[in-house]
């Protein structure tokens, strides 16, 4: 089936099955019809030879009537009569002369009889054959008929010819008429007095035929034979020129914008391809160089709106310790004032003076509490901020950097009721690309809470990381709503996304992708079905410590 397939969709066998499809039909019909033809042509050429001897046979006798026959009878010299043989004064009568013919006919392989209903008495013991009383009776009719027929006789094929014997000269009507032996005595010019047939063996014209049209078949059949090879190599060129333009054109969507294919200059139509070839890698080139700075923009422009989102979250997530600390601080400035002026009038106790120590405490605890949150919120957003931003290759620990990662994203996680749970290799430390890395985690967790958790109260994420001798690999995973089979394979699609009515941006994955595979010389797989969650696995060479310089 698939072989079959496979020539059905083949160029080549497209155009030479059709042609020896063709060609066989063609020299299957002639295999039938040559044979028949040269045949009927060699019957038709031994028929006409026939009837030219017939023919000319009449023309002998009317002459030998005219110039002997009247001239024997004027003088009284010799007299024309049936038994001449052997009588020197003695010549054949017309009719005689074509008999006696006919004996010298049968030696030379040829048969000539002249026949008539109304023979004299030396001929009347002759019976005539079916063939010779039909053409008497259609003769009879018809004199300017001709009468033929193909009979095959002891292995040899017999041509028989039948002409009319017309009373062609008065001396012969008057001879028949006169003559005492006669058996019709009312003959006139023109009448049909008898039938010329001529039998000839024409076995050895049909062999010549029959060979004649081997020879012509095997001359087609070997012409076709080299006609289907000729195609078939010319096919082949025509094919292999296609197939190498497809193939380029193949590699080229394939993104090898390095592919060449060859440049043929046999036909113009060959040379038209190639041109259109190089004219269509050179407009694919120009867009994709295009696409390269639209994407380049798309990116930095996310890149930049991402951090301005950070900057948001964190800013209203440090607010709220900085307030406490503010509230704080005027309550302790507040508690100052009141002890600084019991003290100036005198009033300061004992018991106020340990209440102002007690509220000291307390606020000191509130403030350094506070404080020590938004510093880490700060230190944190600061360094992932400036990985994002410098894209410089540096060591980390692994350990340590996805932590501040994870708290970098803290406010967000919060306000979704969503849980991170790191495991990540202890100790590990190696160079990458911090902050092409955190966009990639930043926008998956992102994704999970606007996509995985949209329709949840809360959810657990999980980042696995391990670290070979050369390699880092993440295994990132929400137990959200999961993405559907038939959406999965686009979701990396620029412009994607199924949230668009609320605003979704759609460059979110596509951005992980490029990052991954782009910047990080990486490979990312998703996995996941409805009601299944979200997986993504992530791994990316280490970078040599050359390369952060």
């Amino acid at each position: 089936m698939i072989a079959m397939s496979f020539f059905q969709n083949n160029l080549r066998f497209q155009i030479i099955f059709p042609l020896s499809l063709i060609m066989a039909i063609m020299l299957a019909v002639l295999s039938f019809s040559i044979p028949m033809v040269v045949e009927r042509n060699a019957e038709q050429h031994a028929l006409h030879t026939a009837l030219n001897s017939l023919k000319q046979l009449k023309l002998l006798r009317v002459y030998y009537t005219k110039n002997i026959v009247e001239k024997v009878q004027a003088y009284v010299v010799l007299a024309p009569v049936i038994k001449h043989l052997n009588e020197t004064d003695k010549i054949p009568l017309p009719a005689t002369m074509i008999h006696d013919l006919s004996q010298l006919f049968d030696e030379h392989g040829s048969k000539l009889n002249l026949y008539s209903p109304y023979p004299f008495p030396n001929r009347q013991h002759i019976v005539l054959d079916p063939f010779q009383q039909k053409a008497w009776l259609e003769l009879n009719e018809n004199p300017s008929k001709i009468i033929s027929v193909i009979n095959k006789e002891n292995d040899h094929t017999v041509l028989r010819v039948a002409i009319s014997d017309q009373m062609q000269v008065q001396t012969c009507v008057d001879c028949h008429n006169n003559h005492p032996l006669t058996p019709k005595s009312d003959w006139k010019l023109g009448d049909v007095r008898g039938v010329l047939e001529m039998s000839i063996d024409i076995s050895s014209q049909l062999a010549l035929a029959n060979t004649l049209s081997l020879w012509i078949i095997s001359c087609i059949l070997i012409a076709c034979t080299l006609l289907v090879i000729i195609f078939y190599f010319l096919t082949g060129k025509i094919t292999e020129q296609v197939s190498n333009i497809s193939q380029g054109m193949i590699d080229l969507g394939k993104g090898n914008y390095e592919t060449e294919i060859p440049q043929y200059s046999i036909t113009l139509e060959a040379h038209q391809m190639y041109t259109a070839f190089q004219l269509f890698k050179t407009a694919l080139l120009e867009r994709q160089e295009l696409e390269k700075k639209q994407q380049l923009q798309i990116f930095e422009t996310e890149k930049v709106n991402s951090l301005g989102r950070m900057v948001a979250s964190i800013a209203h997530d440090v607010n709220t310790p900085i307030g406490i600390s503010v509230t704080a601080t005027s309550f302790l400035q507040d508690e100052i004032e009141i002890l600084a002026k019991k003290f100036a009038s005198g009033e300061l106790n004992e018991e106020d003076f340990d209440f102002f120590l007690e509220s000291s405490r307390s606020s000191i605890t509130i403030l350094t509490r506070n404080l020590s949150s938004a510093a880490d919120l700060i230190r944190s957003f600061k360094q992932v901020s400036v990985d994002q931003m410098s894209e410089q290759v540096r060591e980390v620990l692994l350990s340590e950097y996805f932590k501040e990662v994870i708290h970098s994203m803290l406010p967000k996680t919060k306000r979704a009721q969503v849980t991170v749970d790191l495991d990540c290799i202890e100790g590990r430390s190696c160079f990458i690309y911090p902050g092409f890395l955190s966009q990639v985690i930043t926008n998956l967790i992102a994704n999970s809470i606007i996509h995985g958790f949209a329709e949840q109260n809360n959810g657990t994420i999980t980042l696995a990381v391990s670290a070979q001798e050369n390699e880092v690999s993440i295994q990132y995973s929400d137990d959200g709503i999961g993405i559907a089979d038939d959406i999965l394979p686009k979701v990396m699609e620029p412009f994607f996304t199924t949230k668009r009515d609320e605003g979704g941006s759609g460059l979110g994955f596509s951005i992980i992708h490029n990052i991954v595979t782009q910047k990080l010389n990486g490979h990312i797989k998703l996995t996941s079905g409805v009601g299944k969650g979200l997986t993504v696995d992530i791994s990316f060479p280490i970078l040599k410590q050359a390369a952060s310089s």
